[in-house]
C-alpha cells in the first residue's frame, strides 16, 4: 500500500539537509545510484552520482556565509505506481530558489530518490 506520509519524511529530510548542509542526511534521501541531473550555464546537461551530490552538499560552507530564511514547499506528490512516486518541490539555497522534480522508488523496503531534475533561479522576495 502507498503511503504518502512516507514520501513526505523523505522530502522533510531533504529540506532539512539542503539548509544545513549536512551530506550525512542527504544520503539518506538517495539511493545509492541514484542521479542527479541539471544544466549548465552553456546549456549541457550536467550529470551527477549520488556521492558527489552528497560530498558537495556537506562540503564546509564559509563562516562568513550568511544564513538565508527557510523557504520550501511541496507542490505534488503523485503515485505513479505501487512502488513508484514523483514529487514536485521548492527550496531555497543560499540566494538561489530551487524547483526539483523528485522521482522515487520504493527499493529494499525504504522510499528513496532514484533521480533529481533541478533548476534554479535567483531568490526573490
Amino acid at each position: 500500500m502507498v503511503s504518502k506520509s512516507k514520501i513526505e519524511a523523505v522530502i522533510k529530510l531533504y529540506f532539512d539537509a539542503s539548509y544545513e548542509g549536512n551530506g550525512e542526511k542527504m544520503a539518506l534521501v538517495f539511493h545509492r545510484e541514484a542521479h542527479i541531473y541539471g544544466r549548465s550555464q552553456d546549456g549541457a546537461l550536467v550529470d551527477t552520482l549520488k556521492d558527489a551530490f552528497v560530498q558537495r552538499v556537506g562540503a564546509p560552507r564559509p563562516a562568513d556565509r550568511p544564513v538565508f530564511p527557510r523557504h520550501e514547499e511541496i507542490i505534488s506528490i503523485d503515485f505513479t505506481g505501487e512502488h513508484t512516486a514523483v514529487a514536485r518541490v521548492k527550496l531555497r539555497v543560499g540566494n538561489t530558489l530551487y524547483t526539483d522534480v523528485l522521482s522515487f522508488m520504493e527499493l529494499e523496503g525504504r522510499w528513496a530518490v532514484i533521480a533529481k531534475v533541478l533548476s534554479g533561479v535567483p531568490f526573490e522576495h
